[in-house]
């Protein structure tokens, strides 16, 4: 019967083929269709973390400096939404006195509800 293993399965089978039949990095990385470093790179992982170890991470980062603040995209939505014909060449930086500085929108405000840069008097 053919059993099909799951990827950290052929992982720690791998480890343990070097480990406990002293099988060398070339050898298993042949077999598994890897290269030499992958395998370095699990011996070490499961020597530092077991089994959990030999467990794809996830490569998305925890964050994104360059994200728009979910407020300000909230608002863009909302202004998108209440000005269809607005465009992007039309909404420029916000001019406290008027919310843009000219284009097809200029009656649009654009600020921030209270923003301390943009507040109207």
């Amino acid at each position: 019967m053919l059993v099909e293993l799951g990827l950290v399965e052929q992982r720690y089978a791998a480890v343990k083929d070097v480990l406990d039949n002293g099988a060398s990095v070339t050898d298993v990385a042949r077999r598994n269709g890897v290269s030499r470093s992958a395998v370095h790179e699990w011996l070490g992982k499961y020597a530092k973390h077991g089994l959990a170890g030999l467990v794809d991470k996830s490569s998305k980062p925890a964050s994104c400096p360059h994200q728009m603040d979910v407020h300000v995209e909230a608002r863009i939505v909302e202004l998108r939404r209440e000005h269809p014909g607005l465009g992007a060449e039309d909404a420029r930086a916000p001019d406290p006195q008027r919310g843009l500085r000219s284009g097809a929108g200029s009656d649009v405000d654009l600020s921030m509800p209270g923003s301390p840069r943009f507040d109207h008097a």
